[in-house]
């Protein structure tokens, strides 16, 4: 439980280096994906697991899941910038509800009712993030609408490849998946960077360099490990703390003080994204 906790706190702190590093979210990305891909492969070196797929299916199946943890890694690194710590992962957190809603699609079923009603209680959720709206305020900057929406870009997209792990890409371990994922993010964004290796201040790449090891590699690793230890839903429900984690800490180290609305409408949409997972794996386990 510890090791559990403590992966999941590393990933909540992840997210304020979309702040920390004076560099666009398309570049941090990129070159995070970059060193992740090396140390990635001498885990997978040390732990003693293949670094190739058994076959060319998998390796399609691993490119579009590449794709979809690049366009997740990207929007939520944006949306973080463009709003705050505490907002950009309230709106990633609203992934378990899509999760629930686009799952039974893939089996050719309607969502239960149920997980319908929640969704529109998100909904509402969502709309406290604005600040004002509710009062008919008009001073809400674009930027930070277009945050809140690439939030949900980044939740969306992040439900999309989960399905896609669970149906499509079994029997590999999550430092297995995660290397591809890196490998085809640093390969779709290289090419993009605004920021020559050079141009990169020696901060910068300090900062660079522990979010990699420490904020992106050994979280997944410690979180991997973990659930082969504890069950599914105790691991759905510690992930679920990740918000809390991250807005804490963007309070100590960026003073970003989350309103009131935001606090309310966080509640709810971690609260959905709780049971949500609660009630996945007790379905799951039927």
């Amino acid at each position: 439980m510890l090791q559990l906790h403590l992966g999941v706190l590393l990933l909540g702190v992840s997210a304020l280096f979309a702040k920390l590093i004076n560099l666009p979210a398309l570049d941090i990305i990129a070159y995070r994906s970059f060193l992740t891909i090396f140390l990635l492969a001498l885990l997978l070196k040390v732990f003693k697991q293949s670094i190739r797929l058994r076959s060319w299916r998998d390796y399609k199946v691993a490119g579009v899941l590449g794709v979809l943890a690049a366009i997740h890694w990207l929007t939520y690194f944006m949306s973080v910038q463009m709003t705050s710590v505490s907002v950009g992962m309230i709106t990633l957190f609203t992934y378990p509800v899509m999760t629930v809603l686009l799952e039974p699609l893939f089996r050719r079923k309607l969502p239960h009712g149920r997980d319908l009603i929640i969704s529109v209680i998100v909904l509402f959720a969502i709309s406290l993030l604005f600040p004002g709206l509710w009062q008919g305020a008009t001073d809400v900057s674009e930027q930070y609408i277009w945050g809140i929406v690439l939030g949900l870009i980044s939740a969306l997209t992040f439900a999309l490849r989960n399905i896609g792990i669970q149906h499509y890409f079994t029997g590999y371990s999550g430092m297995q998946g995660m290397l591809y994922q890196f490998a085809i993010t640093a390969i779709l964004l290289m090419p993009f960077v605004g920021s020559l290796p050079n141009e990169i201040t020696t901060h910068d790449w300090h900062l660079l360099l522990i979010c990699t090891a420490f904020f992106t590699a050994a979280p997944h690793v410690l979180f991997a490990g973990s659930i082969s230890k504890v069950s599914a839903k105790t691991a759905g429900l510690v992930a679920c703390l990740q918000p809390l984690y991250g807005t804490i800490w963007g309070l100590i180290l960026l003073s970003e003080v989350p309103t009131i609305s935001t606090l309310v409408g966080g509640a709810i949409i971690v609260g959905a994204a709780l049971y949500e997972t609660a009630q996945s794996t007790k379905r799951t386990v039927k």
